[in-house]
């Protein structure tokens, strides 16, 4: 078995190289999914799998000169699909162009036959990674490829793609290049260039075949910086590096000489991906409308920073219903947030109530210095190692930050502690490290979508905010007016609550929204009349009707084309995001409703499984990225999606009829264990959401017992009291048998431990009942026992039953 870095061989089956200690494993080039060396097959989606040196060993049978015969076939149906209707159109591109460095010296030291074999090995590696982020490759030359982000089917990313694929093409022809090394004795490196500009798209021809024709020198200034690009690096232009700016790290080379041109260039270098790209939020990205009014929330917040700098902790909920510009105003506040300053942000689910720590989790991982999907050692390592170097007073916090991020902590200590004790220190865990960190810079802690917060979190910050008096701290959290809290009455909390916007400022939103040319007061005056002020109202309508042909556009003006009477525009939000779906083609419109019950976010590769389409897919997906119903959340290490707003999602799936959603949710459950068979405890909250609404109750219950077991080994009792009653519901849809009764009883036992913990709150005595019944009827004497006992505990300090209850806990003794 040979090495993939080294190309050493190895014994069978063994999993780090013997020679170099790389790790040993196979991706599949369809899904993406690890393996160990030696499997034909992938075990996710059967894809056939090449050996790592099947590069170097095997020849191509591909025709390079007819792009057919290497575009994958999910890409060649959407240009043939769509050619019709993009042949003569201008499109924004970036082009890529490679060579090989010093592909001459290679040529005249080795036989054309290896020359080939090593040229077509790299080719493999170039059109996988290209195709990837669906870039097609224009040309290949003997010793590289031309290729086009953004044409023929348009990618408004299309610099951030074809910058992906730059950075993964070098990752692999480093690893490539060492086994040429090995294999021939020669260098194998290659050169990047990349620029941004304009391309007409011509024919497209059944081979797939594309005449453009580039607008001033697009080509020509991408295959300059590949000429200028040292060996192994990327160059790229003002103009691309400007588009993805936000999502890479460059280094900046300042203006040089390019041939060809009169005055010098600015050039930059591409470094590698930013660590914050997938951290994004997504429905702020791009897209947004100017922002209108909100000053005086503005300053508000600002005050609060104020106060902050000068060492006096602030809390300020911002309260608003779907749609009214909550989480805007804190985007706009951050780009107004002067000085240095600590900006970090936790979101709630939907689906999140029984995860404790949930908000907390992104922004412990970022003061751990991991990353999603490390492994337990890894991330064990990094806590400590970032906690040392960040202040050596604070390695007593380590042991509550792997106990939270990848249990179980190492201390052995820590597991001797009661489970309150470990509640209490990692709260004071948390609490030390993000004091610490003000110390040094002011810190801006925002919790979003609050009023679906797990109860660990929401005791956390009740508990956190009791000791921001005399820190530089600032906290926002953000939530609906429905959620209720108990720090309202502090000194150092305020509220911003977000109205409507006025008719004026909504007046200057819909402008906004139409820009360019005039609005006749016809239209503003049915928007402010349908929308109500809220932006997110405002926003959809307005394209509703641009979409439907409402609103046309003349030479000067904005116009309404129907009378007035005629437009029935629905008269809330659910109506407009329910109109605008019911406008959308079938397939699209069942893509966006089953991606509903998936979540606000979801993975492509789950949508994939449970549409069970694949080429169609992409394009459905694409077609709601330009209706802005979606946007593209990540490209690494997943494809993954978002709705724009919240409420889009929760109007797509309230559309479902509610038989269909326990199928969706069955199935999106059935998924995700295909996907992820090999970490499911990263999923088990997210099953049992998925199964407990389903009528799969066999897997409901499964799911919910083992979440709720992992919430009491988080000292989360709360969500662990839920997750144990949602265990309940899912048994009430078997049949009765014994063996129901028996799992009933075995759930009544686990409540009692989180009912203990919490002191016996008040839905706690009808449980117990319902366990002491079930007792009775089973003729179980221990577990009847069991349950008097704690009812007695339950009346020592509440009712008058205890004499009769304990009386006849006594008989039953005797």
């Amino acid at each position: 078995m040979k090495c993939p870095q080294c190309g050493s061989e190895n014994r069978e089956g063994v999993k780090f190289c013997e020679e170099c200690g790389e790790k040993i494993e196979i991706t599949c080039p369809k899904c993406g999914t690890k393996t160990t060396p030696g499997k034909k097959f992938c075990g996710e989606c059967g894809h056939k799998l090449a050996k790592p040196e099947d590069n170097l060993d095997k020849a191509s049978e591909l025709d390079y000169s007819k792009p057919q015969s290497y575009t994958p076939q999910f890409l060649a149906d959407r240009i043939i699909k769509t050619r019709t209707s993009i042949e003569g159109e201008r499109k924004r591109v970036t082009v890529l162009f490679l060579d090989v460095a010093n592909y001459t010296g290679m040529s005249e030291k080795l036989d054309p036959e290896e020359v080939h074999e090593i040229m077509d090995g790299a080719f493999k590696i170039l059109m996988e990674e290209i195709h990837k982020v669906e870039g097609t490759i224009n040309q290949f030359t003997g010793d590289g490829v031309m290729a086009l982000f953004g044409a023929p089917l348009a990618h408004e990313g299309h610099a951030q793609r074809a910058c992906y694929a730059s950075l993964a093409i070098q990752d692999s022809i480093r690893v490539y290049g060492k086994k040429i090394r090995q294999k021939y004795g020669v260098d194998f490196r290659v050169r990047i260039g990349l620029n941004t500009g304009s391309v007409v798209v011509g024919a497209i021809g059944d081979d797939l075949r594309m005449d453009y024709t580039a607008i001033g020198d697009t080509t020509n200034m991408a295959a300059r910086m590949e000429s200028m690009a040292d060996p192994g690096s990327i160059l790229l232009t003002g103009h691309t590096q400007g588009l993805a700016k936000e999502y890479f790290q460059f280094k900046d080379l300042g203006k040089l000489p390019v041939k060809g041109k009169k005055q010098p260039q600015h050039v930059y270098e591409l470094l590698s991906a930013s660590t914050a790209v997938t951290r994004l939020d997504a429905s702020v990205a791009k897209g947004l409308t100017r922002y209108i009014g909100r000053r005086s929330e503005i300053d508000t917040l600002l005050k609060s920073y104020e106060k902050t700098l000068a060492g006096s902790g602030q809390v300020v909920g911002i309260i608003g219903e779907a749609g009214v510009g909550k989480s805007r105003l804190i985007y706009e506040l951050r780009n107004q947030l002067p000085g240095e300053n600590v900006y970090l942000e936790g979101r709630c689910l939907q689906y999140g109530g029984s995860s404790p720590f949930l908000p907390l989790l992104d922004i412990l991982r970022f003061l751990g210095d991991v990353q999603e999907g490390d492994s337990a050692d890894v991330i064990k390592k990094r806590i400590t190692e970032k906690i040392e170097k960040f202040d050596e007073k604070l390695l007593s916090v380590i042991p509550a930050f792997q106990d939270i991020l990848s249990p179980p902590a190492d201390d052995e200590s820590w597991h001797k502690l009661e489970p309150k004790e470990k509640r209490t220190r990692t709260f004071e865990a948390i609490r030390d490290v993000l004091i610490r960190l003000s110390q040094d810079r002011p810190l801006v802690l925002v919790i979003d979508d609050l009023h679906w917060t797990d109860k660990t979190s929401e005791e956390f910050l009740d508990y956190f905010i009791g000791w921001l008096t005399n820190t530089r701290i600032l906290l926002l959290l953000v939530y609906r007016p429905e959620y209720t809290h108990p720090w309202g009455s502090r000194s150092y909390y305020d509220q911003i609550r977000l109205d409507q916007l006025s008719s004026q400022t909504s007046a200057e939103l819909i402008h906004s929204i139409l820009p360019g040319k005039e609005v006749v007061p016809e239209i503003t005056n049915l928007i402010l009349s349908r929308a109500a002020g809220n932006p997110l109202f405002m926003e959809e309508l307005t394209k509703t009707l641009l979409e439907n042909g409402s609103i046309k556009k003349t030479d000067h003006q904005y116009i309404l084309s129907v009378r007035p009477s005629d437009v029935h525009v629905p008269d809330s939000v659910q109506g407009i995001i329910a109109a605008r779906m019911d406008r959308l083609e079938d397939q699209i419109k069942r893509t966006m409703q089953v991606a509903s019950v998936i979540g606000r976010d979801f993975a492509y590769r789950i949508l994939q499984i449970i549409t069970g389409t694949k080429e169609e897919l992409k394009s459905y997906l694409l077609n709601l990225q330009n209706l802005e119903f979606i946007y593209e959340k990540s490209l690494f290490p997943e494809l993954e999606y978002i709705f724009r707003h919240a409420l889009t999602q929760e109007v797509a799936y309230s559309s479902i009829l509610l038989q269909k959603r326990k199928e969706l949710h069955e199935r999106i459950g059935l998924a995700i264990e295909q996907i992820y068979g090999e970490r499911l405890e990263e999923f088990l909250d997210t099953l049992a959401y998925h199964y407990s609404r389903s009528e799969n109750f066999e897997k409901a219950y499964h799911y919910t017992i083992l979440s709720g077991d992992k919430a009491i080994g988080k000292h989360s009792a709360w969500e662990a009291l839920g997750c144990y009653k949602e265990a309940l519901n899912a048994l009430n849809g078997l049949p009765d048998s014994a063996k129901k009764q028996k799992r009933q009883m075995e759930i009544f036992h686990l409540i009692i431990v989180p009912v203990i913990i919490l002191g016996f709150p008040e839905e706690s005595l009808t449980l117990l009942e319902e366990g002491k019944n079930l007792a009775k009827k089973l003729g179980d004497v221990k577990s009847l026992m069991r349950f008097y006992v704690n009812m007695g505990t339950y009346y020592s300090n509440r009712g008058p039953h205890i004499y009769i209850e304990s009386h006849e806990a006594f008989h039953i003794t005797k």
